[in-house]
């Protein structure tokens, strides 16, 4: 008999080469199958006769095969060959016209005279309606079907009904298995996990779905509570060098701006952190040891995190220790040093750069000048984790766009250890930064292992975006938009929700409806829109050196657009770059837009950002729709933290959760803006548990 944590080939239909397309799901085991979630449900229930339907509307209906089937072949609009299937569909009040794409093979199942469960959009009208590429189900007279059918997250060659079928038989291993306590089980009203996990794939009703999501959100909230303080029992062992407070002035002197409140405070909190009074421990008269700070400072795009963290890099420095600044990316580490370098030189802080890049003899010349303490601040990638990159004082360690490293990187940099002139091994105090605001409770739980420093204010002159959201009627204005700001000397960005159109990433529909990639929307603006400007796209499926190359050349002006995928979303500074254009917006979140048109306004020139949507038809509408809603909270807010909220009650596709969730913030079913009752009750627990081990 299978266990939860044999592989999933142990099923039967799963062979190795069907384990393989599981795994681009990251399903590798039974319980990694039982555990992916359906990301929702459709109520095929609800069965209506043809007179009843409603053109624009979602349906259900039992229908009879009128005639064979039709199977056409036609070019696409891009000339791409493909075919149509039609065939007519009727119950005793009406018929319908079904169609489908590519699909030739029906002709031997939508067979004249047999009974189907078709569920689908109506289109047409109340006297000819018409479905496109419906769900269908045989309909047997006396068999019921399900009601609520569950859709799962995909990848191709892997279809909802495979899963079902597997999960169905897999499910047999959890009887009688409990992950948690009986009188937790009881405290918390629980369902037992069999019941929970039967339920949530194949609910019988809306109740009894909604208690076993709750009892598996539940579990793994209380799980990552727990997760979250051993992280933070583990980040606050060892000790860090107390500094002394050296006087900041002179490098707030030489800073040709002024410092916000909010910068100001949160530098404050990081001097506090590193030369706090308790002691951990005193070893001699010259050296004192406290715990390590451990401090995340968050702030909207443009609000100047990193002259906070230059100033932790100077008292650092000033107290006779290295610091280290860790990017996610190659042009972000080049660009952070082009821009901090002079700083440091004024303050005799010599300063380097590491990365994946640099020259074999360079490097080494670099790792040596570290290893002897020769180099008081170097800047890099994940090259400064590597095991050969030993510092002789670390006193600092920084992480920037902390949510794009997991946890264990982080670590690593921050447990570059040394031994102090007394024998005793330190750590580096540690600062991550993020330019992705969330409400400040949320940040509490998300980041529990750090305590927080929040720069809610933009510094002076930092000039506003306009935004615009406008649907298909409108792109030739912005083509001409795009042409005459570039005939000006400006860049732009035009994002597209996916990489390219390959093993069928795009279906036919999605491809007809204009469902933008980056490769072929770049291919069409380079032959058809814009002949003579220069036109790259970039994506993150790329490797790093060919889209390093590319970001570089669009940097120094060399590219007029580039087009990408969200890849670009976080980090990229073109002061040059007055114009973002984000495709089929209805595809991103709110807080993703707001990251993403934090990508211009940068520089001295009057910035845009335009969402463009095949949803708005005309006018933007006050209405109902979530992707519309979302655009007009664009259009009037400019805060990311005010984003943030609203994003977090909207919950709208492309939450800006998923994007963080990585590694240890990862959830299945949990869902921290909805699940709030359940994250207290869990954070409460969690603490009762921790305390009662402590005792322990």
């Amino acid at each position: 008999m299978p266990t939860p944590q044999s592989p999933i080939t142990v099923l039967y239909g799963v062979s190795e080469q069907r384990a393989k397309l599981f795994e681009k799901l990251d399903i590798y085991t039974v319980d990694d199958l039982v555990r992916h979630y359906p990301r929702g449900y459709e109520n095929r229930g609800e069965i209506k006769k043809v007179c009843e339907l409603t053109p624009g509307f979602t349906s259900s209906c039992i229908l009879e095969i009128s005639s064979p089937l039709k199977s056409t072949r036609i070019s696409s609009k891009a000339g791409r060959k493909m075919t149509v299937q039609k065939v007519t569909a009727h119950d005793e009040t009406g018929s319908v016209l079904l169609t489908f794409f590519n699909q030739e093979f029906l002709k031997n199942t939508l067979v004249t005279g047999r009974k189907f469960r078709f569920y689908g959009q109506v289109t047409g009208t109340f006297l000819s309606p018409q479905m496109t590429s419906p769900a269908y189900e045989p309909y047997i007279e006396g068999k019921e079907l399900d009601s609520l059918v569950p859709i799962y997250p995909l990848t191709s060659g892997i279809s909802c009904k495979m899963i079902s079928r597997l999960v169905k038989s897999a499910l047999d291993c959890y009887f009688g298995v409990e992950s948690l306590p009986k009188d937790i089980i009881e405290k918390y009203g629980l369902m037992s996990l069999y019941d929970a996990l039967y339920t949530i794939h194949f609910p019988s009703d809306g109740e009894k779905m909604k208690a076993a999501r709750k009892r598996l959100a539940f579990e793994e909230l209380l799980n990552f509570q727990l997760r979250l303080r051993s992280l933070k029992d583990r980040n606050r062992k060892g000790k860090a060098i107390k500094l002394y407070r050296p006087d900041m002035q002179p490098f707030f002197d030489s800073l040709s701006f002024g410092l916000t409140d909010a910068q100001k405070n949160s530098i404050e909190n990081i001097l506090y952190d590193m030369t706090r009074s308790e002691t951990v421990q005193q070893a001699s008269d010259t050296v004192l040891y406290t715990q390590p700070m451990r401090r995340l400072v968050q702030g909207d795009v443009g609000s100047g995190k990193t002259i906070v963290a230059a100033s932790a890099v100077y008292a650092c420095v000033r107290n006779g220790l290295q610091a280290s600044l860790m990017v996610p990316t190659e042009i972000l580490a080049e660009q952070h040093y082009a821009s901090l370098l002079p700083l440091m030189e004024e303050h005799r802080i010599a300063t380097a750069l590491l990365t994946g890049s640099t020259k074999a003899a360079h490097k080494r010349n670099i790792l040596e000048a570290l290893k002897e303490g020769k180099i008081d601040f170097i800047i890099g990638t994940h090259a400064l984790i590597e095991d050969n990159v030993i510092f002789k004082n670390p006193g600092l360690a920084i992480t920037d766009e902390q949510h794009r490293f997991g946890v264990k990187q982080r670590e690593k940099l921050s447990g570059k250890t040394a031994v102090s002139e007394d024998g005793e091994e330190t750590v580096p105090h540690m600062l991550v930064m993020s330019a992705t605001p969330i409400p400040r409770t949320l940040a509490l739980i998300l980041y529990g292992d750090l305590d927080i420093s929040i720069i809610d204010e933009l510094p002076p002159g930092r000039q506003k975006v306009d935004t615009f959201a406008v649907g298909e009627s409108m792109r030739q204005r912005i083509y001409k938009f795009t042409e005459k700001l570039v005939s000006e000397g400006r860049q732009c960005y035009i994002v597209c929700p996916l990489a390219e159109n390959t093993d069928g990433i795009l279906t036919d529909e999605e491809y007809e409806n204009g469902l933008k990639s980056a490769a072929e929307y770049c291919e069409k603006l380079k032959t058809e829109i814009f002949p003579k400007l220069k036109i790259e796209f970039v994506h993150g499926k790329m490797k790093p050196a060919a889209k390093d190359k590319i970001m570089k050349s669009f940097s120094a002006g060399e590219i007029d657009i580039l087009v990408s995928t969200t890849v670009i979303e976080v980090g990229v500074n073109v002061p040059n770059a007055a114009l973002m254009v984000i495709e089929n917006a209805e595809r991103f979140g709110l807080s993703q837009l707001h990251q993403l048109r934090g990508r211009v306004g940068r520089g001295k020139h009057k910035s845009y950002c335009v969402l463009m949507s095949p949803v708005i038809k005309g006018q933007l509408a006050d209405g109902n729709n979530p992707s519309e809603k979302r655009f007009k909270i664009m259009c009037e807010n400019e805060s990311g933290f005010k984003i943030s909220q609203y994003d977090l009650e909207m919950r709208g596709p492309g939450d800006f959760f998923g994007r963080r969730q990585h590694g240890e913030l990862s959830f299945k079913i949990a869902d921290l803006a909805a699940d709030m009752t359940l994250v207290e009750e869990t954070k409460k627990l969690a603490d009762e548990i921790t305390k009662s081990k402590n005792k322990a």
